[in-house]
């Protein structure tokens, strides 16, 4: 391991102070804000009309004088005698939706830290087809995903930068049970979320392939799963040329992450696997990137982030179920000892890799991963990688590639998305993809033919599951954020933490 002192601001949000609480009421004082739910029907609406006489005389001259619209994304700071509230708008109110309630709770957050309102009460409303409890959790991933913050300044302001109390508060005492569930939940998987996004912010130099196995180790000690890392000898051992031929351009040591949590009545199950894909900078090696933006490409090792990060939340859950947790860790670089264009790697499954372009480096890795995963006769495998360009250009940063072996297993990584809030888009996987890596050299080769970039690096990836169950998840364009939009704020996103553990809980 490395001989580096772990940074202990790793996995330290600004959220992470901030108590949350369930009452029956809400109350205003000078430095707690409350936020008022409106749809776009205004006076007329259901969420107006259940407001308490007190407040309806607050909000309605701004609705009768057009001040505020209740359009999903909006947001009003209104001051009365007794304190502050925040109109926020969730647009139609038939289509209030989980997903609309996290970016609305999340703008309604950033609306009261705008004006260093520290404490925050939010109704839990009425979202159709949605539980109180689910309905507590989004709001508190909302507000906390939405007021994330990181930075590296070595000066630091006086100033407050986070929520220090959420307050949620329940229409009626029997539904307080469920919303401090719910509440529970959320803060969970809130702080894996950040977790993951704190490692994929952190700056190349100091988020290492030991230093990602290190922030492994404390995931599993504090949650309760073990954690084993291999170096270079193991990783030998075990012939994984792919990931060694990867690394040999880096003075930084490869490390291959297994982690793994056996939860209540698992232990005799097939495991789930989760590999995430743990590049710590990408220059693209020999076939090197441009330098535009090239700095962004410590987001590279966001698969294997949200693999940590569901690890802690499924351990901390205590989810029933046996899930181990790959991370296949190295840096991409263009040393006097990288590996070449042209040159021939072999994977731990004995299979034969042409190497096209040395910055098609991640499915590389985890070929090496996938070829272990194997070995442990899972009950079926996800893979979340950010691996192709082409998939930001086919989808964006509205949802992650999917792509598999298996349609009931698709269906479910689908639905879990959808759930989590955390979307996929399935793309087709056929035989003329898989044609197009055939090597005249080799098994397979690292590229394709220049066409469907994203579906032909995913049939690679196809070459080492065996006949195992298998869906692969192109994050490349939902890992990282160019701006602040709902909860998803500028940086790493965490993406796939939440739908991975939404995978994990509904797996049968």
């Amino acid at each position: 391991m490395s001989g580096r002192r772990p940074d202990k601001r790793l996995h330290q949000s600004r959220s992470e102070c901030m108590k949350i609480s369930v009452k029956t009421k809400g109350k205003l004082s000078d430095n707690r804000a409350v936020v008022v739910w409106l749809g776009e029907e205004g006076k007329s609406g259901l969420f107006f009309k259940q407001l308490p006489a007190d407040l309806k005389r607050s909000v309605a001259p701004l609705i009768e004088k057009k001040r505020f619209s209740g359009k999903a994304g909006s947001a009003f700071l209104q001051g009365t005698g007794a304190g502050w509230l925040v109109l926020t708008g969730i647009g139609k109110e038939k289509k209030l939706c989980l997903n609309r309630l996290r970016k609305s709770g999340a703008v309604a957050a950033r609306t009261a830290l705008a004006a260093r309102l520290l404490e925050l009460a939010v109704p839990v409303p009425s979202v159709p087809k949605a539980t109180v409890e689910q309905t507590a959790q989004a709001v508190v991933e909302g507000v906390w995903l939405g007021t994330y913050h990181f930075d590296r300044k070595g000066t630091k302001s006086k100033e407050e930068t986070g929520l220090k109390e959420l307050e949620l508060t329940v229409s009626a005492a029997p539904a307080v049970s469920a919303a401090q569930k719910g509440a529970r939940q959320g803060k969970i998987l809130c702080e894996s979320v950040c977790l993951a996004r704190d490692l994929g912010n952190a700056p190349s130099n100091e988020m290492t392939p030991a230093r990602l196995a290190q922030a492994a180790q404390k995931a599993g000690r504090e949650a309760g799963f073990r954690v084993q890392v291999w170096g270079p000898a193991e990783i030998a051992k075990r012939k994984m040329g792919a990931l060694m031929g990867v690394a040999r351009g880096s003075r930084e040591p490869a490390r291959f992450i297994r982690m793994e949590y056996v939860g209540p009545r698992s232990a005799g199950r097939k495991p789930l696997l989760l590999v995430g894909k743990g590049i710590t900078f990408d220059s693209g090696g020999i076939s090197i990137k441009p330098s535009n933006k090239m700095e962004e490409m410590k987001f590279d090792m966001c698969g294997a982030a949200a693999v940590i990060g569901a690890m802690r939340a499924i351990a901390m859950l205590k989810l029933p179920a046996r899930v181990v947790g790959l991370a296949p860790a190295t840096e991409n670089l263009p040393g006097g000892s990288a590996q070449k264009p042209g040159d021939i790697v072999r994977a731990m499954n004995g299979k034969t890799i042409e190497v096209i372009n040395t910055d098609a480096e991640g499915r590389l890795i985890l070929a090496d991963a996938l070829s272990y995963a194997q070995t442990l006769k899972p009950a079926a495998i996800v893979d979340l990688a950010t691996l192709t360009g082409a998939c930001v250009v086919a989808l964006g940063d509205q949802a992650a590639g999917l792509m598999g072996n298996d349609e009931r297993l698709l269906e479910q990584v689908k639905q879990a998305g959808s759930r989590s809030g955390d979307k996929v888009w399935p793309l087709p996987l056929w035989k003329a993809h898989t044609d197009a890596v055939r090597s005249q050299v080799a098994d397979v080769k690292n590229v394709g033919n220049g066409k469907a970039g994203t579906i032909t690096a995913a049939a690679f990836l196809k070459e080492f599951v065996g006949e195992f169950p298998w869906a692969h998840l192109d994050i490349a364009g939902t890992a990282w954020a160019d701006g602040t939009c709902g909860y998803q704020v500028k940086g790493g996103t965490g993406f796939g933490v939440r739908l991975l553990v939404e995978w994990v809980k509904g797996w049968r």
